[in-house]
């Protein structure tokens, strides 16, 4: 063991001015920046030391490359006229810009803007849809979705952190007994029975009411404000859907499947399509990226590289910072993909996302804390939850893993409170000027092995398994007629929808080739896996046993949840550890 590898905290350091002045000279290239999305800071740029590996790229220049040829078939097979034509570049030209490493300019060869389509504006069938996908498999998502999908959806879909238990309803909640007694699984049931037994659910998109409507070029875009309502069958346990609110007020009717195919069919989509809104903006960009970058950038700031917290963190920021770089430069930018996909304009959701992130209460959204918050902890009705279940192994085996690794180096609470590296980490992060995130830690920061556990578990949690929950569901949603990214409709304060109608609801060409492109690319880029650390991070031969333990917690967590998949009403594979990333890096 070399002795001068080993990590040591900056107060047992005996080169303590040699690092102060090495931090002090690399933390220059580190700047918060919020103009990019007002409020919410972000690293201004992407020094070195925060780069990905060449890995990362080559993952990324695949799955684009998929969307390229994807969009050379369209123009080969299909007679549609674009404002603007297909791109080419020579050989040499991909070349120089693969050398670059230029993600931008190769997303602009793969991914082109294109403009309107302008001699077919919409789709005459579904089958117009379906056919955009040559290069890409159909997600299995068909117009007959059954009911027990649509409701484990809420549960283990794209984004299973809303649903929570209710107890009374509110005064804009139209659901009544009808929509429970006429349900075939809760005949005899009542709805002041569920009530009182905590059977009764809701997701509920109110949030999303206030947001100003975004346009196409040719036509208005819809955004959706539902509520989905949800009861718990005490035979089965089974979780099943009653019914969809399609907006707010009480003008809006509660839909079943007991309506005619169209209109569930429509009710089913507007919550889907409200859903994705709220993922997109809050919980997939505004709760994983941004909350995660800026604890990115004040470790790279503020510790050094030989800390001990350094070694184990940095792992799970690789990627981040240039994910988001390309983000700014050509997803969330003013005219750019989310602009022209989602629902709202862009100013309207930039507000709703610094709002979410800058109210976003760290500790107080721990995992299991979250869980009691929504009244859906195991010991509630909701016994099928496997987001739940299947998060919650991986949360209390990265917090083993982190104890086991601190312990290493913090022989005592002093060491904790006298580590002024760890401070100054803890007060940029926290600070209005810094990270601006609130409730980082307690008032008085980091004093215990509790705290310090607890708040690496997050953010390593968050970086890794929360991330992949919530990303890589993004690829059945590649399929526009399940899940747009807009409607094109308003929400229906009526019945009585026919085919022509749900049609009307779907994006327009170019938008639906977009949304395929980009959610194929999203949700099938894997680069690394959790657990799996690249060879030399830990110089510390004392740390190999502990990570030892932690890979064999991971790989029984596999197999139980592969175990738990073939008893489930449809399975969960995006919290298998074979399947999550160390890090946000896509």
């Amino acid at each position: 063991m070399n002795i001068f590898n080993i990590p040591r905290l900056p107060q047992k350091d005996s080169n303590r001015d040699s690092r102060k002045r090495i931090l002090e000279e690399s933390s220059k290239d580190f700047i918060y920046d919020d103009s990019a999305i007002q409020g919410v800071p972000i690293s201004l740029k992407v020094p070195n030391v925060a780069k990905a590996g060449l890995g990362w790229s080559m993952t990324l220049v695949g799955e684009a490359y998929r969307n390229r040829r994807n969009w050379e078939d369209i123009d080969e097979t299909q007679q549609y006229v674009f404002e603007l034509p297909l791109p080419h570049k020579s050989t040499i030209e991909i070349a120089t810009i693969l050398a670059k490493q230029d993600l931008v300019g190769f997303q602009d060869y793969t991914s082109p803007e294109r403009g309107v389509c302008i001699n077919v504006k919409r789709p005459e069938s579904f089958q117009t849809y379906y056919d955009l996908f040559h290069k890409y498999d159909i997600p299995e998502i068909s117009l007959d979705e059954s009911d027990d999908s649509f409701a484990d959806y809420f549960v283990q879909g794209l984004n299973p952190v809303m649903i929570q238990s209710i107890s009374t309803l509110k005064d804009n909640y139209n659901l009544s007994n009808d929509e429970v007694a006429n349900h075939l699984l809760f005949e005899g049931d009542d709805l002041d029975s569920l009530l009182e037994d905590r059977r009764l659910f809701v997701v509920d998109y109110s949030a999303l009411e206030g947001l100003e409507s975004g346009h196409h070029p040719d036509q208005k875009k819809y955004i959706y404000s539902p509520i989905v309502y949800l009861a718990v069958d005490k035979n089965t346990e089974s979780l099943e859907v009653l019914g969809v609110q399609t907006g707010q007020s009480n003008d809006y009717p509660i839909i079943t499947n007991r309506d005619q195919k169209w209109d569930w069919f429509v009710a089913k989509m507007i919550a889907r399509s409200a859903d994705i809104n709220y993922h997109e903006g809050i919980t997939h960009l505004g709760l994983t990226h941004l909350l995660i970058d800026p604890v990115a950038v004040s470790t790279f700031k503020n510790l050094s590289k030989n800390h001990p917290l350094y070694v184990l963190l940095a792992p799970h920021f690789e990627g981040t910072l240039p994910i988001n770089d390309l983000a700014v430069r050509r997803l969330i930018s003013k005219g750019g993909i989310v602009e022209q996909l989602l629902a709202p304009n862009l100013d309207s959701l930039f507000d709703t996302i610094s709002t979410a992130r800058n109210s976003f209460s760290f500790r107080g959204n721990f995992l299991p804390k979250t869980f009691e918050a929504r009244g859906v902890t195991g010991k509630s009705t909701l016994k099928n939850y496997a987001y739940r279940d299947d998060s919650l192994l991986i949360w209390n085996s990265i917090r083993t893993w982190v104890k086991s690794y601190i312990e290493l180096y913090y022989k005592n609470e002093k060491d904790i409170q006298e580590d002024y590296e760890l401070s100054n980490w803890v007060r940029d992060i926290s600070s209005s000027e810094g990270g601006r995130v609130k409730d980082f830690t307690p008032k008085e920061g980091i004093q215990t092995f509790k705290v310090l556990e607890e708040t690496l578990t997050m953010i390593i949690f968050t970086a890794s398994a929360q991330h992949a929950a919530v990303n890589f569901p993004q690829e059945y949603a590649s399929n526009m007629i399940y899940q747009p990214l807009a409607g094109y409709s308003p929400a229906p304060k009526t019945k009585g929808l026919s085919e022509q109608d749900v049609l009307d609801f779907l994006p327009p060409i170019d938008l639906a080739i977009k949304q395929l492109h980009i959610l194929k690319l999203l949700g099938s880029s894997y680069y690394s896996v959790l657990g799996e650390y690249s060879l030399g991070t830990f110089n510390d031969k004392r740390v190999v046993p502990r990570l030892w333990n932690f890979q064999e917690r991971l790989e029984k967590i596999e197999g139980k949840i592969n175990n738990r998949n073939k008893t489930r009403r449809n399975e969960y594979k995006h919290l298998l550890p074979s399947k999550i990333p160390q890090s946000i890096n896509i």
